[in-house]
């Protein structure tokens, strides 16, 4: 009368859930730190009197749920940036470096997670 129906696999033994996690987190890292890196290529290629200062004090906060690259809260950083009430009244209008290094990993965050998803997907398979 009845069938006896066997579930097994990657969704029925939890490996889907665990590696899907983990490969949110890791290509949350790997577009935040390519953000990091574009951010330092346009600094280099924009600052006029570089100390190293500012520059090492770009960083990638990351946290369970989003990450986030900053400059740590220097003081004149939204004016390098180009955010601050500052750029209004000066010739200065700020470089826009996180903005542009933003869309620029915007336009490649398919091809970055494309990577970075693949051995969490053959673990997911794996028997």
């Amino acid at each position: 009368m009845g069938r006896r129906v066997t579930a097994s696999g990657p969704i029925v033994d939890g490996r889907a859930l665990k590696q899907s996690t983990r490969a949110r987190a890791a290509i949350q890292n790997d577009v935040a730190e390519a953000v990091e890196n574009e951010v330092h290529d346009l600094l280099a290629a924009s600052l006029k009197n570089p100390t190293g200062y500012y520059e090492s004090r770009i960083v990638t906060n990351r946290a369970k749920t989003s990450n986030q690259v900053t400059d740590s809260g220097v003081v004149y950083g939204s004016w390098l940036e180009g955010t601050s009430s500052r750029n209004q009244t000066s010739r200065f209008k700020g470089y826009a470096t996180f903005r542009r290094a933003t869309q620029r990993v915007e336009g490649r965050a398919g091809q970055i997670a494309a990577i970075t998803i693949r051995p969490f997907v053959q673990r997911m398979n794996a028997k």
